[in-house]
C-alpha cells in the first residue's frame, strides 16, 4: 500500500508533466453558441481559419501559445472551418485568417491577415 506522501508526490509529478494549464480552448463554431455567448455580453473571439492558409497557420501557432495566458481567463473561443462554413464567413464577411473580437454584444475588433504575435494581441485585448 502506498504511502500519503508517495501518492501526493506521483499526483504532484503528474501536474508537472501535463504543463501549464490552459486559459482556453477553441470550439468549433456552431452558430447557436456563439450567438448565445455574444448575447451573454462576456469576451468571445472567433477565428476563421482554412488548414491551408499560411496566414491562419501562423494565428493559429500565436493563439495556442497564447492559451495557457490567464488574462484570458474567461473569454470564449470559437473556430470558423472557412472551407465548410461558408454561410459564417458571408455572415462576417470576412477573408481567412482573421480574428474578432466580441463584448458586450457587439464586435470590437478585427484583423485579417496579421502574423504577429502584437496584432493577434491587439484584438483578443479589445474582448477583455
Amino acid at each position: 500500500m502506498l504511502s500519503r506522501r508517495a501518492v501526493f508526490t506521483s499526483l504532484a509529478a503528474l501536474a508537472l508533466l501535463a504543463g501549464p494549464a490552459r486559459a482556453f480552448e477553441f470550439q468549433p463554431y456552431d452558430p447557436a453558441q456563439v450567438d448565445k455567448a455574444i448575447a451573454s455580453g462576456r469576451p468571445v473571439v472567433v477565428h476563421v481559419y482554412a488548414p491551408w492558409c499560411l496566414q491562419c497557420h501562423m494565428q493559429k501557432s500565436i493563439l495556442e501559445g497564447l492559451s495557457t495566458d490567464k488574462k484570458y481567463d474567461g473569454v470564449k473561443f470559437f473556430r470558423v472551418d472557412y472551407d465548410n462554413q461558408k454561410d459564417i464567413v458571408a455572415k462576417f464577411n470576412c477573408p481567412r485568417s482573421t480574428v474578432i473580437a466580441f463584448k458586450g454584444g457587439k464586435e470590437l475588433g478585427r484583423m485579417s491577415w496579421g502574423m504577429t504575435q502584437a496584432s493577434v494581441t491587439d484584438v483578443l485585448d479589445k474582448a477583455l
